[in-house]
């Protein structure tokens, strides 16, 4: 019976978790792998709320799977309004304890610890399976300098995505050349790093592109994956450009 037992512990840490995402999940050997953080930078408006939404989103509908936005940057009443130009119905989802947008305070270095009380408290109260922060650089600019950042990094991955175990994506705004520093750091020690990319091509159009960078213990789709925002949310332009690892 103990060995039986530990088997289905080595699957299940094994397993993957559905990005939700049509078209992504076979680049990805399945998806993320289960319990696995996994970072997703870019410049504003590129997408990544929206990939974040729609994750939480896939896995309360289609796997019953709780899942929480912790967001720092915008209040429940716009995220609501947001997500439901893109099909996605949140608040039935609440009422069924399948989703929580969780929103916090103004940051400070201070007030840190009590917020990381309180996502975890969230996360073991629901049972939470997916999460996603939002944003990991509205955290990191509480600090001053890059050790402090470090410290609070460890502690971040400790606290709430070590000890919860549940699959965990992180938003990061891309900075600028001169930026804050230690905010690069989210791709050291994340299992997994996409990136957003919006280019513009001929006159105003614009081309939508995510690239994995990194992704531990996954063959994965290497080079640009070209992919399309519509009123239901993101999927993968067809063909995709080829290219594996």
């Amino acid at each position: 019976m103990e060995d039986k037992v530990m088997t289905k512990v080595i699957a299940d840490s094994d397993g993957r978790t559905s990005t939700g995402i049509p078209g992504l999940d076979g680049m990805l050997e399945g998806g993320f792998p289960n319990g696995s953080l996994i970072t997703l930078a870019g410049r504003p408006g590129t997408g990544k709320t929206i990939f974040g939404s729609q994750f939480l989103y896939y896995g309360a509908v289609e796997e019953k799977q709780p899942g929480m936005y912790v967001s720092m940057l915008e209040g429940r009443r716009a995220y609501l309004r947001n997500t439901a130009r893109l099909g996605l119905d949140i608040p039935p989802l609440e009422k069924k304890g399948l989703f929580r947008f969780l929103e916090m305070p103004t940051l400070t270095a201070e007030g840190l610890p009590t917020i990381w009380e309180e996502i975890v408290r969230n996360i073991e109260e629901m049972d939470i399976v997916r999460l996603v922060i939002d944003s990991y650089t509205a955290m990191a600019q509480a600090f001053e300098t890059p050790g402090d950042i470090r410290v609070f990094t460890h502690m971040l991955l400790g606290k709430i995505v070590g000890s919860a175990g549940c699959t965990t994506l992180m938003i990061t705004e891309t900075p600028p050349q001169d930026g804050h520093p230690g905010l690069g750091m989210h791709e050291f020690i994340a299992d997994g790093v996409l990136h957003f990319h919006l280019v513009p091509v001929a006159g105003d159009a614009r081309v939508r592109y995510i690239e994995i960078t990194k992704m531990r213990g996954t063959s994965h789709q290497m080079g640009p994956i070209p992919i399309e925002i519509g009123r239901n949310g993101i999927t993968v332009r067809s063909p995709h450009i080829p290219g594996r690892r």
